[in-house]
């Protein structure tokens, strides 16, 4: 004869520490998302015009490394070389130089004590919508902010639950009002019918030229990466 066990109560850290120190979700959540720190909308477009006009000329543009040790970083540079015709990707030397160069011009704040801009301590340079090996989104001002460190956990990957899940809707909805004009450029560019044939055409010439295994996850990345970016 079986015995049915009960299930114990789930015990999430998070909630303990609301519980603990009589902070509501409500009163955190507002912190995190009012202390964000955004580039202005119209230097946000400036940078954003130059990002695009860069990707056209075939100038340099920057994306963090693809694969373990960004050994398969050179698959995404050769895709972009015959999909976009940049031959000049380059892989950011610390996955987060250039984004901290952007958010640092964009906002005059620095994490680094100089005379040319406020410093700042304790906040974390953030993608906001990710895909971070997409050409347009890993330097698109819109897409970076500094995050303060207490909520940095409620934007990364490691963190779960359904306490993560909102504040991330939450924090990408106020992301995608203040950006939305430009977001909405970037869909229409990424949703061109041309661009999604190129790609297909592009997988179909390269599956003799490189194992069917490292063909399949550069497929899977690319559909990831160069998707739009749906409102929250």
């Amino acid at each position: 004869m079986s015995m049915l066990q009960e299930v114990p109560d789930l015990l999430d850290s998070y909630e303990r520490f609301f519980s603990k120190f009589n902070l509501s979700k409500e009163q955190f959540f507002n912190f995190g998302i009012c202390e964000t720190i955004y580039a202005p909308l119209c230097k946000a477009k400036e940078g954003w015009d130059e990002l695009k006009r860069r990707i056209s000329n075939n100038d340099t543009v920057y994306i963090r490394g693809f694969g373990r040790d960004s050994k398969g970083s050179p698959l995404f540079q050769e895709f972009y070389s015959q999909v976009f015709g940049n031959t000049n990707v380059k892989i950011d030397p610390s996955n987060n130089k250039e984004p901290t160069t952007v958010i640092r011009e964009m906002t005059g704040y620095s994490k680094i004590e100089s005379v040319k801009y406020e410093p700042i301590r304790n906040y974390q340079v953030s993608h906001i919508f990710g895909r971070t090996k997409n050409i347009f989104m890993f330097t698109a001002p819109w897409n970076i902010v500094y995050l303060p460190k207490l909520i940095d956990p409620f934007t990364g990957h490691e963190a779960k639950g359904d306490l993560i899940k909102e504040y991330q809707t939450r924090f990408q909805q106020k992301s995608y009002t203040l950006f939305k004009p430009l977001i909405e450029e970037y869909n229409k560019i990424i949703s061109e019918p041309d661009l999604q044939t190129r790609i297909d055409e592009y997988f179909e010439n390269i599956s003799n030229s490189h194992p069917q295994e490292d063909i399949d996850k550069l497929r899977k990345s690319v559909q990831k990466e160069l998707s739009p970016i749906n409102s929250p």
